[in-house]
Order: C-alpha cells, then structure tokens, then sequence
C-alpha cells in the first residue's frame, strides 16, 4: 500500500497509477500541477477563481465500483469535511472546502510552501533530539484541539506534517479517512499504525496516539519500530509482536524522552498516554519544562496583536533586545572562577577580544542594517580564529536572528540562527546570550512555555541581565498578561539606563495597552538616549501622528531619511503630507519609495490615496491602485496568510469598486486577527465602500477608539456620511469604555 499525499513540493513526482491525472479543471478550479497521489487520491496545486489565489486540492479516488461516490456516502463526507473545517488551530492546515464533480469528490485547503518531515529528513539526516521534541509539542498540541472537537486525525505520519517556509510547523491532510468506502479496508498509512488497527478495530484517541509515538521514533532514527508496508494482517501482527524498542538504536537519548516514545507505542492501547495533552506533557519534560494549563496554551496560540504598523517595528525591535548586555556579560564571567566562558577569553586574546566587543557594540545599534551585517563578517572572522568561543557563537547566532526579524522570508537565515545558538550552548551550557537567543526563538514559533524556561534560566546565571527580563517580558506580552510584561522590561531599563533600545520596547507595551502618550515618552526617552536610534524616531514620528502633531511627526520622519533613506520612512513621511493636505509633496514621497523599492505594493497603494485624496487624479488613482493589486498578488501566492497583505489589498480592491474581491479578503484577515484596529480600520473601509454601513460602523470605531487611524479617519472623503452617522459615535463611546476596562486590567 501506497503512504498518503503530500503538499511538499519538493517530494519524488508522482506517477500515474491506474487513475488518469485531470486534464484541466475540477469545477471553478483550474489544475495547474498534479503533486501528488496515494492510496485514498490526488494532490493538485490547483486555482481558484473566486479569491484569486493557489489551494492545494485533494481529489479523491472513485469508489471501487468505480460509480463515484454515493450521496450517502457524499454526505458522510460533507459532514465530517465541515467538521474539520470548524478545527482552528496554528499548527493545523484548515479545510476550506469540498464538493463533488465529474463523479469525483475533493476537498482544498491552504497550498503550504515548504518541506515534509518526511523529506527533511532525507535530506539531512535524522533530527536532532530536541528538535524533534519541539517538533512533537507542536503535532501534539495540534492533535489535542482535533481530540477536543472531537474529531480523530488517523494518518499522523512525517508526510503529513510540513515545516514552512520560516520554521513554522503544521500538521496537514486529514485525508478524511473515516469514509465508508476506505473502511472496507485498512485505512491509514501501513508503517504508522496502531496494532488494533490490524485487527480490524474501529480507531480512537489512543491509535493516533501510536501514531505520534512512531512519528518522533522515525524522527530520530529515520526507521520504524516494525516495517509494514507490504504484510498481510497476520505479517502485520507478527511483525509487531517483535517491534525494536528506540533504546535499541538510541541508547544515547535521554531516559525521559525513551520512556515517552516506548509509552506512545506501547501494543496495549490502555497503556499509552490517555490524551494528546498527556503526551505533549511528558515532551516538555524532557526538556525541563512545563507544559502550561490548556487555556494558556490557547491564549499563547491565539495571541492578541495590536497595530500591525508598530508591531511591524516591534518585530525589528524585538530582535535587537537579547545581546546588549554581552559585554557585562564577559566582566561577569572574568569575575567567576571556573565560569564556561572564562577560559575562552582568556584563551582568545585582546585582539580577539576586541574584536568581540566591537561586534557586541554594533549589535546594540541593529536599527542599522549594515550594523548587523558588520558584526556577522566579525563574529564569522573571530570563529575561525577560534572555533570554541562560545560567545562568539552565540553572538553570531544572535545576528543571523536579527537578519531573519529583518526579513522573514529568509527562513534560511533562522535555521541558522538556530544553529549558531545551539553550537554556543554546548559549548558553554549557561551562555547566556545564547539562552536568550533561543527563548526569542522559541517565543516567535509559538514554544511559548520553552522560552519562558529559557529566559529563567539566564536569570538564574545572571540575574542582572537586562536581555533576559527583556525576553521574559515578551513572551508575557505575547500571552496578554501586560502587566508582567512592564514589570518585566522595566527591570532592563534599570539594570542598563542607558540603552535606548529598553524605553523603545516600553512604549511598544504601553500602545499595546492603548496608552499612547505614555508610549511617546518613552520613545521620546529613546530618542535623548540615543539620537541616531531611527526606530525610535520613527516610532515617535507614527504616535506623533495619532496624536495630531503632525509638524513633528515631519521634522522627526525627515530627521529619520536624514541617517537612513528608506522607503518605509519616505512613505511615513508621504502621510504626514497627505493628512496636511499637501498632496504634491506627498505624492513626491510615495514615488521615491518606488524608487528605492518598484516592487513595494504599500508605496503603489499609498501613492493611490494620495491621487485619490487630491479629487482631481481619479485616472492616475485607479491605475495606480492596479499595480498595487498586481504586486500584493504576487505576495499572496507566497504569503496567503499574511493578514495585514490580505488587508490591503482588500483596501486596494474597495478602491477600485471590486468589493466582490475586497470583501472576502477584509474576512480573511479579520479572521486572522481578530485585535488588531489596523486590520479593523481597513477592513472598515471595506465594508463602507460596499453599502455595509453597520459592520463597517463597528470596525472603525474598534480603531479610533485606540487612537489608530484617528487622523486619516477625520479627513478621509471616504468616510464623510460615517463620520455624521449618529450610530458611529455611540459604538465610539462604547469601544472606548471596553478599552479603559481592558486597559486596566492589562496593567494592574
């Protein structure tokens, strides 16, 4: 029997089999490639029509028969494609759809860009042992939500489960393998399934359980506790009843972690964990942590974002905070006798040690790109001098992570990252900056309990570092409990007063809270601290903005181009214009944007509602809008769940009167994100520009009310009949109510 399809692009092509591949269509769908076929069907990366945008769709195999699926049976499958369709999880790839033609069910989802397990694995290796852990954390975490839905996933298999483009993994084809047809044999892939399932018995909880136990023993070995794939029922037994145990060929693995993996795959289904959550449970302990309650779990999942515009910023930030106390971290070390890195510095040599410093120095300014890219080339020169220097290592690592924060579809750029920084760590187990690295790591792909493990245990190293309670209180941030996250931040703006980089992250948590003009002061903190730091000022130059002052916003975005032209600070600028009313000059900001950036769709759409705006250029507007559709579309196919690109093109589409296209993508990235007013105010204007007048009241005033958009909103033509519509100020006083409560409560 054939293992089931894959989504991985990057799999061996499939072959014909006895089932022709579609020609050209399926329904509304154009087939673009066929990427796969198994036992239960097909794999396309197909087209759909409606919102302009790849899905991967499954077609499966006609029933035995060969009459096509029955309606019984159709219905069967409706039932449970909705069902799985309701699972919504980060780590899970969502149904979108199924229908039936040309005597043919098929079901589309997300077309994922990335590589199987299954292929990283034959690629380089098997994984490493705490990888795979972070691994399982995910896939079980995953599983727990289909568990509570009441739902089974009956094909967990390394194929199934693909790690994205950028590190993010996702646990993908159901297969909907419960289907009355599939049930007149075994269903499931042969190597992964439980035994009771070879005796013919109906699977449960406990036989995905199995399932995931063989999943992290393929993922450490590369083999299978019993291969299966060709044995009739009774070979099947046989084979099992003498499986390998994962101490027979990784007896250097951790006891926990054996213990686990031989619980998962015990041949008695009572004796495995009783749930996917007990599991994960076990996982996380073998890597001295917790897993937290299961609504933490959620709410880490599920986190609550605020302006995409700042958080764009607080991204950049974010990566700059964890390295910054590198140089009291080697007078600490010079302090301790026997301390891991003591040694090295000794070992190294002042020049090297110089050179360190210097590379320390540069990554505390990393709002200059070139900044960055220096301290690479001299972390990279200082390790081939000498390639034991932990701190070296973990400065590189350090470096590469702000590269990727930088530029997110490098995922490259974060296995390096992750490399360099576990290289540090088993040089010198208590590095600290490498232990902080790695808890913002596991902070931004959702290991929430991991990093907060990490960032404790530089703590307990040095409990001085100003890096680590930054890190802690990100990851506070990232679960909504605010007020810990200020505790925490406001511990690094003690411990190291005259970084500029501590008050920046402070006002980052204060706009989360609502609280802009608290959020200028310690921007503007940022700025005296450190005039050249341009994130500051272009932060300061944003809240300047929403809180009308929009002369100084100018002076501090031209004050920003001045150390560092760019086309997000000529665009910002371009704004402050705009809302003047200045449109020439706006529209001079936007075109060189363009300049430096022809591909950048914010500058196109931007320079749309300037031309818009002036009343005069409806033509040049529309054209102008046009390109930016055309570029953001690129972007999608790459990025289909981005929700601040879905936003804009919503907002690019509403301009243009597509309100059939803009509508559904204003949903999606509702969907998406929920909390943010960014996201809120554009899909607003959707909403507006398509009659809907009640959604697009309840949005909007979701955004104002926390100052985002405030400005642009009193001017906008758009919204001139909103803006008097007696509804609007009523859900302007009720939001702004609901957000001094919240606000409280973030904060105390």
């Amino acid at each position: 029997m054939d293992e089931d399809l894959t989504l991985d692009m990057n799999t061996r092509p499939s072959t014909p089999g006895d089932v022709p591949a579609v020609r050209d269509a399926w329904g509304r769908f154009k087939l673009l490639a066929r990427v796969g076929q198994g036992g239960f069907g097909e794999v396309y990366r197909a087209w759909d029509p409606d919102l302009e945008r790849e899905v991967a769709l499954k077609l499966l195999l006609p029933s035995p028969t060969g009459s096509g699926q029955s309606d019984e049976e159709y219905k069967a499958m409706l039932r449970e494609a909705r069902a799985l369709a309701s699972v919504r999880h980060p780590n899970i790839v969502p149904v979108y759809g199924i229908d039936r033609h040309d005597g043919r069910v098929g079901f589309w989802t997300d077309f994922v860009k990335g590589k199987t397990l299954s292929a990283l694995l034959v690629s380089q290796g098997p994984f490493g042992y705490r990888e795979a852990v972070l691994i399982g954390l995910d896939v079980t975490r995953a599983l727990s939500t289909v568990h509570r839905s009441g739902l089974l996933h009956r094909d967990i298999k390394a194929e199934n489960v693909m790690r994205e483009e950028g590190g993010h993994i996702l646990l993908m084809d159901f297969g909907l393998s419960a289907l009355p047809h599939l049930q007149e044999d075994i269903a499931g892939t042969p190597n992964y399934m439980a035994p009771e399932l070879w005796q013919g018995k109906t699977a449960t909880v406990a036989s995905d359980i199995y399932s995931m136990g063989v999943l992290l023993f393929y993922l450490v070995t590369g083999e299978y506790p019993a291969r299966l794939g060709r044995l009739s029922r009774a070979e099947a037994m046989a084979a099992l009843a003498q499986k390998r145990t994962l101490m027979d060929l990784r007896s250097d693995l951790p006891d926990q972690f054996l213990r686990a993996v031989s619980r998962a795959i015990e041949t008695d289904p009572a004796k495995r964990f009783s749930s996917a959550g007990q599991l994960s449970e076990a996982l996380a302990e073998c890597i001295g942590t917790a897993v937290p309650v299961e609504a933490e779990v959620q709410r880490a999942a599920e986190v609550t974002t605020g302006s995409r515009r700042w958080m764009t910023i607080a991204a950049a930030i974010l990566a700059t905070t964890f390295v910054l106390a590198a140089a009291d971290y080697i007078s600490l070390h010079r302090q301790k006798d026997g301390a891991g890195a003591k040694t090295a510095l000794a070992v190294a040599g002042p020049g090297i040690n110089d050179e360190y410093t210097h590379a320390s120095e540069l990554l505390k300014k990393s709002y200059k790109d070139s900044n960055i890219a220096e301290s690479v080339t001299i972390f990279q020169h200082i390790l081939k001098e000498d390639n034991t220097f932990a701190l070296a290592q973990a400065g590189l690592g350090t470096a590469y992570f702000k590269q990727y924060k930088n530029d997110p579809s490098k995922g490259d750029l974060l296995d390096a990252a992750k490399a360099a920084t576990e290289k540090a760590l088993g040089m010198d187990k208590a590095c600290v900056p490498a232990l902080v690295t790695r808890a913002q790591i596991e902070a931004i792909t959702g290991h929430s309990d991991l990093a907060i493990n990490d960032a404790n245990a530089a703590l307990e190293h040095d409990p001085h570092s100003a890096e680590a309670h930054a890190a802690l209180g990100e990851v506070y941030q990232s679960l909504g409990k605010g007020k810990e996250a200020i505790e925490e931040i406001s511990q690094s703006v003690a411990l190291d007063p005259d970084n500029s980089m501590w008050p920046l992250r402070l006002g980052h948590y204060y706009m989360g809270a609502g609280n802009l003009a608290t959020a200028a002061e310690q921007w503007q903190s940022s700025v005296q601290l450190d005039p050249q730091n341009t994130l500051a000022l272009y932060d300061l130059g944003l809240v300047d903005i929403q809180l009308d002052k929009l002369e100084d916003a100018r002076k501090n975005f031209q004050t920003v181009l001045s150390l560092q032209p760019d086309a997000y600070s000529y665009r910002a600028l371009g704004s402050v214009f705009q809302l003047q009313g200045n449109y020439a000059d706006a529209a001079e900001m936007d075109k060189k944007a363009i300049e430096l950036n022809p591909s950048d769709y914010q500058a196109w759409g931007s320079l749309g509602s300037v031309y818009r705006w002036s009343g005069d250029k409806r033509e040049e507007s529309m054209e102008t809008y046009r390109k930016a559709i055309e570029l953001a579309e690129v972007q999608r196919r790459k990025s289909p769940d981005d929700s601040d690109l879905l936003a804009d093109l919503a907002d690019y589409y509403a301009s243009v009167g597509n309100t059939g296209m803009s509508l559904p993508l204003a949903r999606k990235a509702l969907i998406l994100a929920p909390d943010d007013p960014d996201i809120s105010y554009i899909a607003g204007y959707s909403y507006e520009m398509a009659g809907e007048r009640g959604k697009a009241v309840q949005l909007i005033s979701k955004a104002v009310a926390r100052g985002i958009h405030k400005n642009e909103f009193l001017r906008s033509p758009e919204f001139a009949k909103l803006r008097s519509d007696p509804s609007f100020l009523t859900e302007l006083n009720k939001a702004r109510s609901m957000l001094a409560v919240d606000s409280k409560t973030k904060l105390n």
